[in-house]
């Protein structure tokens, strides 16, 4: 592992955040990349690096100020290496099937955390339109990885 390439990976998709997320945006849904990032960071190189990178890439998006709550980059970003990182070498032994499902859940679970916070007002005045936020960013961001699937899929990842 090269510590220089993860940064410079880390700068580009930081930086495609930064610029493109506004221009993506539908009905104030927004794309993550830096989750799909910490996600396959943490499936190839394991649990350690996918906490660190995710506490330390979900600082920099708060201190750039991106985000609404501080705090709560590090702490989804890091639960998402957290839980992601199990799935290190597991790729081999789960069926493909499982195997996608698992991270499609973590994802899930990532942006239920998100908005549970970020959305706060909407769970106690609507829950629907609380769901249908939920339900947007996870189709949003899941269907970017599905993109990416087809360029680098994440069950080949060594």
């Amino acid at each position: 592992m090269k510590w220089t390439s993860l940064f410079f990976s880390g700068f580009i998709v930081w930086l495609m955040q930064l610029i493109t997320v506004d221009i993506l945006s539908i009905n104030n849904v927004r794309p993550d990349f830096i989750v799909l990032l910490v996600l396959y960071w943490s499936i190839r190189y394991g649990r350690f690096i996918g906490v660190v990178s995710g506490t330390l890439i979900g600082f920099i998006v708060d201190l750039t100020g991106t985000a609404t709550f501080f705090g709560l980059s590090p702490l989804i970003y890091s639960i998402t290496g957290y839980l992601s990182g199990t799935l290190n070498g597991t790729n081999t032994k789960l069926n493909p099937f499982y195997f996608s499902f698992f991270w499609v859940a973590i994802l899930c679970l990532q942006f239920l955390v998100f908005c549970g916070i970020q959305y706060q007002e909407l769970w106690v005045l609507n829950k629907q339109l609380f769901f249908g936020k939920w339900f947007g960013t996870c189709v949003y961001t899941i269907a970017l990885a599905g993109i990416i699937q087809l360029i680098y899929p994440l069950h080949r990842i060594d």
